[in-house]
């Protein structure tokens, strides 16, 4: 019941966009000066690379652990990119690579006008240390994903953009599941943005007494956006408000630094 009403909610604000908000063509991507968010934090939107354009990024987490990811738009409806992590690179002791290199597809299927901007992609990158026993990351990839973002004027008077999405992970060798996500990014003016990020976690072990990586309650996100200059983003990011993994309870902290450019 908590699911259903969930996804109830977001798709009436994926809709109900006040009739002002479809005078803007935003061609799928999410209102920012110069960049567009491709994800909210670790959902993602449905925004996507214009033809010729590249994005590099780096993600600093705990323990000294970076995700670097490089993108490519290759048409104006499709993009590749690829990303690769290591654990330890800060501090003392060996610098770990991660297993695999991951593979990002992202193919937009419709523009936002007066329809939400809808797409489909595949991301195998995870976040958090990889368990070898269980195949998986402490945050699942998103893996097979469809997602819709609709932008819209919002209380506040200035842009907020809502994406609701479905996706199933292909570390399923604890638990398999569909997954749904929602997303929020609350602009305020252009350069400052609030991001709340939220998936249900149907995915995780829940079941299991004591629960692994999943307590049932979902991993709730918050973060905030600043777009530094054109070509330069920032993004600091509170992860894990509701204490779902249950192995050290507290807060992490993160932040995602990204350059874009064109070809």
């Amino acid at each position: 019941m908590r699911t259903i009403s969930l996804i109830m909610m977001a798709l009436c604000l994926l809709w109900a966009a006040p009739a002002q908000a479809q005078d803007h063509d935003y061609g799928g991507a999410l209102p920012a000066l110069g960049l567009s968010s491709t994800h909210v934090i670790d959902s993602p939107a449905a925004s996507i690379l214009r033809h010729g354009a590249y994005r590099f990024s780096g993600r600093m987490m705990a323990s000294g652990s970076l995700v670097a990811r490089t993108e490519v738009g290759i048409k104006d409806r499709f993009s590749v990119g690829i990303s690769w992590g290591m654990q330890g690179l800060l501090g003392r002791g060996d610098v770990v690579f991660n297993e695999n290199t991951a593979i990002s597809l992202r193919l937009l299927l419709v523009e936002e006008m007066h329809l939400p901007a809808i797409l489909i992609g595949f991301d195998n990158q995870g976040y958090g240390p990889w368990d070898e026993e269980l195949r998986r990351y402490e945050r699942k990839s998103k893996g097979f994903y469809a997602v819709m973002t609709r932008n819209w004027y919002g209380p506040l008077g200035s842009d907020v953009a809502t994406t609701v999405g479905a996706n199933y992970s292909m570390e399923g060798e604890d638990e398999q599941s569909v997954d749904a996500f929602f997303g929020l990014e609350q602009d305020f003016g252009n350069q400052i943005a609030l991001l709340v990020d939220y998936s249900l976690g149907l995915n995780d072990r829940e079941r299991e007494d004591p629960p692994e990586f999943g307590e049932g309650k979902g991993w709730l996100d918050l973060g905030m956006r600043w777009n530094i200059q054109e070509h330069i983003q920032f993004k600091f990011f509170f992860r894990d408000l509701l204490a779902n993994f249950e192995e050290d309870g507290r807060i992490n902290r993160q932040f995602l630094i990204t350059y874009e450019g064109n070809f």
